[in-house]
């Protein structure tokens, strides 16, 4: 609330809001990842991962109406696809894909003119990133290495900027992935990739 604010005070309105925060516990062991029950770090985690873009973006509408602007929401391949050792964060990254595309759709159900653009981020070069593409075996894969983190800010910026209702990065990888996932899970080539035995 006290960002918003801020940033209405000093610009006297916001044209843009990108929503990319992550709070996590992951330090350097991927094991970290895994579900292990822990229900209060889960409601901590649901409220800075999830809740928060909600609030942030319902606090910034009003002034986003008034410069008819943009709320870029930066998810992930995980919340498409659902990564084994990533089940609280693959949760968080679909339910905000859920939430902002039928914000999307109710924004112009009422006639308010606020794009909403919602990012599908594959492996970046960050410590999370590192971390999970390192356990599922695909940090030396060129096609799902970590990728650049400067390229994806602009990809992100630039889908704002057009209004895109999604963008992907890594384009093809993680275009590919979300779209054929389902049809080709079962497939050995999948399975291993993710290090699944059974789906």
């Amino acid at each position: 609330e006290r960002s918003i604010k801020t940033a209405l005070d000093k610009f006297g309105g916001l044209d843009v809001l990108v929503v990319n925060h992550l709070a996590t516990r992951i330090e350097n062991n991927a094991a970290e990842l895994y579900w292990d029950g822990d229900m209060d770090g889960a409601e901590e985690f649901v409220q800075t991962n999830f809740l928060s873009y909600i609030r942030l973006a319902s606090l910034a509408l009003p002034s986003l109406n008034k410069s008819n602007g943009s709320i870029v929401v930066v998810g992930s391949i995980a919340g498409k696809v659902g990564l084994p050792g990533a089940a609280l964060y693959s949760g968080i990254k679909s339910g905000l894909d859920g939430f902002f595309s039928v914000l999307q759709k109710e924004l112009t159900l009422q006639k308010v003119n606020v794009s909403v653009t919602y990012a599908v981020l594959g492996f970046i070069d960050t410590t999370p990133g590192e971390l999970v593409a390192k356990m599922l075996r695909l940090d030396n894969s060129p096609l799902f290495a970590p990728a650049s983190t400067s390229e994806a800010a602009r990809v992100v910026i630039k889908g704002g900027a057009t209004r895109q209702t999604e963008v992907y990065y890594p384009w093809f990888s993680v275009w590919a992935m979300t779209k054929f996932f389902e049809m080709y899970r079962n497939l050995p080539v999948i399975s291993n990739l993710l290090g699944i035995t059974a789906l």
